[in-house]
C-alpha cells in the first residue's frame, strides 16, 4: 500500500505531481464481481528472525493493489483495493475507481481463494474496522459504514456517518478508522483541509490541521483527540491503558521525519514551517513529545502484536511497515516517564523495490500477522519511486512462527479503574505514567470535585515531563479554577499564564498581569516563566507593544544582563514587522554594548520575510566598515535592499581579505550576479580541496541560489562527485531549477559517484529530480542510494545482535581498562572521571541514560544522534585561519572554543569570518573497526555501568 499517506507528497519543498492525464483504468484493475482460486506467486528474497516463516496468502487476481484492511469475527479478511490508477480529488469523485474486497479462505488451508467486491465505486478507501455486522471504512470525504443485510458478500447499504475531510489523491487524508476499547471509532486524517461538524449542523472544527478524530459508531459525538501540521497521520492502535500509539509522515521537514508519536489528548502538535494551520488553537506546550523520529521511511500501516512472546511482561511490542525501504520493524515499547520509549529492532526486510508495504494486522486467532503489499502503482506523494507501475501488482503476506507454541497469547487487559477516588489516588502517585493517566481521565471528565483541584493545585507546583505538563495544563483550562492569588513560585505562575493565556489572553487584566511579571523577571533564574511571558506575547493583541516598552527599560540599564538580552531577542523576533519592534530594533543597532548588538543582528540574520526600515542603515553601515563579521554579512542580506551593495562590492574585490570574507559580501548583496570572474572564483573555491570547509560551504549556498545558464551548470555537474554532505545538499536545488534533461543527467551521472550519496534523504533526490524524465532518478541515482542505504543498514542489523552480546558476555573491569589504555580513541575527546578530555559529552554517568544498543549506536553511527551544544563548528578568522571544534560559550570577548587537540582558545567577535556548524559528528565513523569485538563489547558494558 504505497501507503498513500506515504506522507502526501512534500509540501515544504515539493508539490505533488500531475495526477494520470486521462481516466482510463488498467487492464489490471479490471476484474468480476467475485474472484475463486489461489494464487501462488514465489516468495521474494527476505530477511525474517530464526523461527519466522513468511507466505502468500492472496495474490492476483484475488486483489490488485491491497492498501489497508481488517479482519471481522469471522477471519474474513477486508481490503481497500486500488485499480492502479494516479488521480486527483476531481477525478475521483468524478468515477470512482476503488473498492472495498471480501477476502475468505473458504477450505480453511491458511491462504484465502475468494474475492468478491464487497462495496465498488469507493474514492480512496484507506482502512477498514468490523463492528456489529458492518464494516466501517475511511475513503474521502468521510467514514462509511457499510453492511451486508442479506449475507452475499456484497454491501447493499451504505451511508457517510461522518464527512467534511478533504483530500487530493496523494493518500495524505483519511484513514481508518479503528475500534479503542472504550467503544469510539478512531480515525486519522492529513492536512488537507476539513469542515467538521455534528449530525445537527454544529461546527466542530474547520481548519487546515491534521489529526486524530473519534465518534461513536452512529457517527455522533465528533471530536477530534489530537490536531497538528505534520502531514499525514497513517494508523494508530491502542495500548493496555488505551493510550494511542500512532505513526505519522512528515511530522518534521529539512530533513524529513517520520514519527511515531503517543497522540495525548488534547495536544496540538507544531511543525515550524505550518504552523498557520493551527493558529486558532491554543496550545500548552510550544514543543510537544514525540517518541521515535525515523527519518525519511514513508510510515504506513502499524498494529500492536499482542502475543509476541516476550520475557519482558511491562514491554509491549508496535508493529510499523515502511513504505519505501521494503521493511516491518518491532518496535518495543516500554514505559519512560510518563509515556514510552521505543526501541527499533528490525523484523522482516524485503528485497524487492518494487513491494511497497502500507498495513500489518495480528489474526487473533492464531497470533500471526497479516501484511499488505500494494505494489508499484502510487506515485503521488512521497514514494521513492517517480513512475507509476500499475502493473507491478501487490499481494497479502502472513508471518508466523513455525513452531506454533511460540504464538502465547499474552495479557492485555487494562487494569485501569474508572471511579472518582481511584483518579484521585493516582494523581497523588509518585508513579509518573500512574499519574498522568489520571490527569487525562480529570482532562476527559472534567470533575469539579474539590479534593481533585487541590490535588491539581499541588501538581502545579510539581516537576512534571512534557506530557504529565500539558494534561495538567489542558485540564485546568477546561476547569477554569480560580488558583492563582498572590505570591507564587515561578513555575506555578508560568502554568498559570498558560492557563489563563488562552482564556484571558486579550483582557486587560492579563495584561496587567504580564507587566508585573516583567518588572521582576530574571530570564536566568526563572526560565520557565520567561518561556510563559514569550509565549504570551506571541498571541496578545498588543503584545509587542508591552513588550518594547518594558525593554526600553531595560536597555536604558548600565548592567543588562545576558539573560535579558537574550530574553529580548527571543521575543522581538516574533515581532520584527510591527512598529514599536522596529523601533526597539534601531535603539538595540546603536547599543553600546556588543552582546545588545549581536543579539539585533541575529534578530535580522534569522528573519524570513524580508522586513527592513531605514532607520537602521546607519548603524549597519558602521558596523560593515568597522567590524564585518558573519553575522553583519547575514543581516544585511535578508534585509535585501540594494543600500549596502556599493560596499559588498568594494569588499568582494579586495584580494587583500579573506576569501570567507569576500564570499559573503558578494552573498550579501542583492544585485551581484555570479557571472565571469565572480563565477569563476566561487566555482573555484569549490573544486579546490585545499579550500577551507567554510568557504565551501559559502560557495555552494552561493551557486544554488544564483541563476545559472546551461553552460555554467554544466561546468559546475563535475563537482558533484566530490562535494562534502552539507555542500551537497545546498547543491541539490539547483538540480531541480535546471530543468534541461541533459544537466540532470549529467548531475545525475556524477552524484551516483559521490562517496557521501547517503548522507541526503531519498526524498531529497527524489525531489531534485521530480520534474524531470524519471528515468534519469530511476536509474542513475537511485540504485546508487540503495546500495549505499543497503550497506548501512547491514550495519544497523548488528546492533540488536551485539547488544545481547555486551549483556551476556561484555567484561565492564576490562572495558575501564580499554578506555584508560587508549584503545578506540575514546579517550581522546571524552572525560570519565578524572581520566580524558572534554571536546564531547562527560561519560562519567552515561550508563543511567543510554543502554547496551544506544551505545553501540553512537559509536557504529557517531553522525546519526548529536547531542545538543557539542555540534561541530568550524570557525574562520580575518587571518585566513581555521579552527575545528566545540564551542563552549559566547562570551562579550568572542567564542569560548575547545578544538580537536583539546585547547581552549577564545576567538574575538570582530576577527571571525566564517563560523560553519557541521551536519556530522567530530567523532569519526569506523572506530568499531579500530578494535576487536570482544574490546568493543567490554568497553560499552562498562559504559553501561557508569551510573
Amino acid at each position: 500500500m504505497r501507503r498513500l499517506l506515504l506522507l502526501a507528497a512534500i509540501p515544504a519543498f515539493a508539490a505533488d505531481l500531475p495526477p494520470d492525464k486521462g481516466l482510463t483504468i488498467p487492464e489490471s484493475g479490471k476484474r468480476p464481481g467475485v474472484v475463486t482460486g489461489k494464487a501462488s506467486p514465489a516468495l521474494p528474497k527476505h530477511d525474517l528472525p530464526e523461527g519466522y516463516q513468511l507466505q502468500v496468502v492472496a495474490a492476483a487476481p484475488l486483489v490488485t493493489h491491497p492498501i489497508m484492511g481488517c479482519l471481522d469475527d469471522r477471519g474474513r479478511l477486508f481490503v481497500g483495493d486500488a485499480v492502479g490508477v494516479n488521480w486527483n480529488k476531481a477525478q475521483l469523485e468524478a468515477s470512482p475507481p476503488n473498492r472495498v474486497l471480501l477476502l475468505e479462505d473458504t477450505d480453511k488451508d491458511g491462504t484465502f481463494d475468494k474475492s468478491t467486491v464487497f462495496a465498488d465505486k469507493m474514492t480512496f478507501p484507506q482502512g477498514a474496522c468490523w463492528l456489529n455486522g458492518s464494516l466501517y471504512v475511511g475513503s474521502p470525504p468521510g467514514i462509511w459504514k457499510l453492511t451486508d443485510t442479506d449475507n452475499d458478500g456484497v454491501a447493499d447499504q451504505r451511508e457517510m456517518i461522518v464527512g467534511g475531510f478533504d483530500y487530493t489523491g496523494n493518500a495524505a487524508d483519511i484513514h481508518g478508522p479503528f475500534l479503542h476499547p472504550n467503544g469510539r471509532l478512531y480515525w486519522c486524517h492529513g492536512r488537507k483541509g476539513h469542515k467538521v461538524t455534528q449530525k445537527d449542523g454544529t461546527l466542530v472544527d474547520e481548519s487546515l490541521a491534521c489529526g486524530i478524530w473519534s465518534c461513536k459508531p452512529d457517527g455522533t459525538d465528533v471530536a477530534w483527540h489530537s490536531l497538528g501540521c505534520g502531514d499525514n497521520p497513517v494508523e494508530v492502535d491502542f495500548t493496555r491503558d488505551g493510550d494511542i500509539i500512532g505513526v505519522q509522515n512528515l511530522y518534521y521537514s529539512q530533513p524529513r521525519g517520520d514519527t511515531i508519536i503517543h497522540w495525548l489528548y488534547g495536544g496540538v502538535y507544531e511543525r515550524s514551517d505550518q504552523l498557520k494551520a493551527i493558529a486558532h488553537l491554543p496550545r500548552t506546550l510550544e514543543t510537544m513529545p514525540v517518541m521515535y523520529n525515523f527519518g525519511h521511511v514513508a510510515v504506513s500501516g502499524c498494529c500492536f502484536w499482542k502475543s509476541y512472546p516476550t520475557k519482558n511482561t511491562s514491554a509491549q511490542q508496535f508493529m510499523v511497515t515502511h513504505f519505501n525501504t521494503q521493511r516491518l520493524v518491532r518496535m518495543e515499547l516500554t514505559p519512560s516517564g510518563s509515556t514510552y520509549k521505543a526501541v527499533e529492532n528490525e523484523f522482516l526486510k524485503l528485497y524487492n523495490p518494487d513491494i511497497h508495504l502500507t498495513d500489518v494486522m495480528e489474526d487473533p486467532r492464531d497470533g500471526s500477522l497479516l501484511l499488505l503489499d500494494t505494489g508499484g502503482w502510487f506515485r503521488i506523494g512521497c514514494p521513492s519511486s517517480l513512475m507509476a507501475k500499475s502493473d507491478l501488482l501487490g499481494a497479502v503476506y502472513r508471518i508466523k512462527p513455525k513452531n506454533p507454541q511460540l504464538a502465547v497469547q499474552t495479557t492485555n487487559d487494562s487494569v485501569r479503574k474508572d471511579d472518582l477516588q481511584s483518579q484521585i489516588a493516582a494523581l497523588k502517585s509518585n508513579d509518573d505514567h500512574t499519574r498522568r493517566l489520571a490527569l487525562e481521565w480529570v482532562a476527559k471528565n472534567l470533575p469539579q470535585e474539590g479534593e481533585v483541584m487541590s490535588v491539581l493545585g499541588q501538581l502545579m507546583e510539581q516537576e512534571l515531563d512534557p506530557s504529565s505538563e500539558h494534561l495538567l495544563i489542558y485540564a485546568l483550562r477546561q476547569m477554569k479554577p480560580p488558583f492563582h492569588s498572590g505570591p507564587a513560585s515561578d513555575r506555578y505562575m508560568s502554568r498559570w499564564l498558560l492557563v489563563e493565556l488562552a482564556r484571558h489572553g486579550s483582557e486587560k487584566s492579563f495584561a496587567n498581569e504580564i507587566e508585573g511579571s516583567l518588572r521582576r523577571l530574571d530570564p536566568e533564574t526563572s526560565p520557565s516563566l520567561a518561556d510563559a511571558i514569550r509565549r504570551s506575547f506571541e498571541v496578545m493583541p498588543d503584545g509587542d507593544q508591552i513588550a518594547s516598552a518594558a525593554f526600553t527599560g531595560w536597555l536604558k540599564a548600565s548592567d543588562i544582563t545576558q539573560g535579558r538580552v537574550s530574553f529580548i531577542k527571543q521575543v522581538i523576533s516574533g515581532h520584527l514587522a510591527k512598529p514599536s519592534a522596529q523601533s526597539l530594533m534601531t535603539a538595540m543597532l546603536g547599543h553600546g554594548l556588543v552582546d545588545v548588538r549581536m543579539a539585533a543582528l541575529s534578530i535580522l540574520a534569522a528573519q524570513t520575510s524580508g522586513i527592513t526600515n531605514d532607520a537602521w542603515f546607519p548603524a549597519l553601515d558602521k558596523l560593515l566598515a568597522e567590524s564585518p563579521t558573519p553575522l553583519v554579512f547575514d543581516a544585511i542580506k535578508k534585509l535585501k535592499t540594494p543600500h549596502f551593495d556599493a560596499a559588498l562590492q568594494t569588499m568582494a574585490n579586495d584580494t587583500k581579505r579573506p576569501l570567507a570574507i569576500r564570499l559573503k559580501a558578494l552573498d550579501a548583496a542583492k544585485s551581484v550576479k555570479l557571472a565571469g570572474e565572480t563565477f569563476t572564483m566561487v566555482k573555484g573555491v569549490l573544486a579546490d580541496a585545499a579550500s577551507s570547509s567554510a568557504a565551501k560551504i559559502q560557495a555552494a549556498g552561493m551557486i544554488a541560489s544564483a541563476p545559472l545558464a546551461k553552460p555554467q551548470l554544466l561546468e559546475i555537474a563535475p563537482l558533484f562527485a566530490t562535494l562534502g554532505p552539507v555542500e551537497l545538499k545546498s547543491l541539490l536545488g539547483i538540480v531541480r531549477k535546471s530543468k534541461e534533461p541533459e544537466v540532470a543527467r549529467a548531475f545525475a551521472s556524477e552524484i551516483a559517484k559521490n562517496p557521501v550519496i547517503a548522507s541526503q534523504q531519498e526524498s531529497a533526490y527524489r525531489t531534485a529530480f521530480s520534474d524531470l524524465p524519471p528515468d534519469i532518478f530511476e536509474t542513475i541515482v537511485l540504485p546508487a542510494y540503495n546500495a549505499a542505504i543497503a550497506a548501512s543498514e547491514s550495519k544497523k542489523r548488528l546492533l540488536g545482535p551485539l547488544a545481547d552480546k555486551v549483556i551476556a558476555s561484555g567484561n565492564a573491569s576490562n572495558g575501564k581498562k580499554n578506555f584508560e589504555m587508549g584503545k578506540g580513541t575514546c579517550i581522546a575527546c571524552h572525560k570519565i572521571g578524572s581520566a580524558g578530555r572534554p571536546i564531547g559529552p562527560d561519560l562519567s554517568h552515561i550508563g543511567a541514560i543510554r543502554t547496551e544498543r544506544d551505545l553501540l549506536e553512537s559509536i557504529l553511527f557517531p553522525s546519526n544522534t548529536l547531542a545538543r551544544d557539542y555540534e561541530a563548528h568550524v570557525i574562520e578568522t580575518s587571518d585566513g585561519q581555521q579552527t575545528l571544534g566545540v564551542i563552549k560559550s559566547h562570551t562579550a570577548e568572542g567564542l569560548l572554543v575547545v578544538d580537536i587537540a583539546g585547547q581552549e582558545k577564545t576567538i574575538a567577535h570582530q576577527t571571525i569570518a566564517g563560523d560553519t556548524t557541521l551536519t556530522t559528528s567530530l567523532m569519526p565513523q569506523g572506530l568499531d573497526q579500530t578494535m576487536p569485538e570482544t574490546d568493543l563489547l567490554d568497553l560499552v558494558a562498562w559504559l553501561r555501568s557508569l551510573k
